[in-house]
C-alpha cells in the first residue's frame, strides 16, 4: 500500500522508474565517446574550473567561451598578468543565460576564479599537458589524483573532467544534484565532502550495481532529473 512506502522510497522508485525507461539512451551516450583531444581537454579543464559552487552549467559554458577565446594558454604573459586579464574579462556582464530582461550576466566569483585559472594554466604548462599523461595513467582513481593536483581541482572537478573528456566511466560526480538525490533516496547519511567523497562514491557505485547501471550514465540521469531536464513521474 503507498501509505507503507516512506518518502525516501517514493523517490527511490521514481528514480528507478525512469532510469528503466531511460537507461538505454543514456548508457549510448557513453559508448560513443572518444577521449578528447590536448586541445579539448584544456577547455573541459576550464569548463570545471568555472563550474561548481552555484554557478549553473549554462554560465559557465558561457564563460568557458570567453575564456578560451583569451586563448589563456598560448598568450604570452606571466600568470600574475594572465591573472589580471581574466578578471577584467569575468568582470564584465557578459554572459549567458540571458536574465528575464533580456540583459546579460555577470561570472559571480570573478577574483577567485581568475586566479584559479591563471595557477591551473601555469600548472599545465609544468606538466606539459593534460593528453599524454592521461594515457599514460591506466587506472582511473590514479588519473583522478594526478589531477587533483592542479589547482582548482578536487576529486568532483577532477572526475567531471575525466567523464567529458573520455577517460573515465567508473568515476562519480557528486555535485550538489547528486548528492540530493542519494539523500533523498535514503542511499547516504551525513557526509561532508571532499573528506568523505570516496566513502560517498562507494555508496553510489552500489546502486549503480543494484540497478545494473553504468556509473557515467546513472550519474548524468540524477543530475538532469535533479535538474528538472527530465519528465518527472508518478508512482
Amino acid at each position: 500500500m503507498m501509505s507503507s512506502i516512506g518518502v525516501d522510497q517514493i523517490a527511490e522508485l521514481q528514480w528507478e522508474t525512469a532510469w528503466k525507461e531511460r537507461s538505454t539512451e543514456y548508457e549510448a551516450l557513453f559508448s560513443r565517446c572518444r577521449p578528447l583531444t590536448e586541445c579539448g581537454l584544456r577547455q573541459e579543464l576550464i569548463f570545471c574550473l568555472l563550474g561548481g559552487h552555484g554557478v549553473s552549467y549554462e554560465l559557465a559554458r558561457s564563460a568557458t567561451d570567453v575564456v578560451m577565446g583569451l586563448c589563456p594558454f598560448e598568450v604570452l604573459c606571466t600568470t600574475a598578468e594572465l591573472d589580471s586579464l581574466l578578471q577584467a574579462e569575468l568582470r564584465e556582464a557578459k554572459f549567458d543565460p540571458r536574465r528575464k530582461d533580456g540583459s546579460l550576466r555577470r561570472y559571480r566569483y570573478p577574483v577567485r576564479k581568475a586566479e584559479l585559472i591563471a595557477a591551473a594554466v601555469s600548472w599545465v604548462k609544468d606538466e606539459g599537458g593534460l593528453d599524454t599523461h592521461l594515457r599514460e595513467i591506466r587506472c582511473e582513481q590514479e588519473r583522478r589524483n594526478w589531477l587533483c593536483s592542479c589547482p582548482g581541482i578536487g576529486p568532483k572537478s577532477a572526475s567531471w573532467l575525466l567523464r567529458n573528456s573520455g577517460h573515465a566511466e567508473h568515476l562519480a560526480i557528486l555535485d550538489v544534484h547528486v548528492m540530493r538525490a542519494m539523500r533523498e533516496a535514503g542511499r547516504i547519511g551525513a557526509v561532508r565532502l571532499p573528506q568523505d567523497y570516496d566513502l560517498a562514491e562507494k555508496c553510489f557505485v552500489t546502486w549503480c550495481k543494484e540497478l545494473g547501471a553504468s556509473v557515467a550514465s546513472f550519474d548524468l540521469f540524477l543530475w538532469e532529473w535533479q535538474r528538472g531536464d527530465i519528465d518527472q513521474i508518478a508512482v
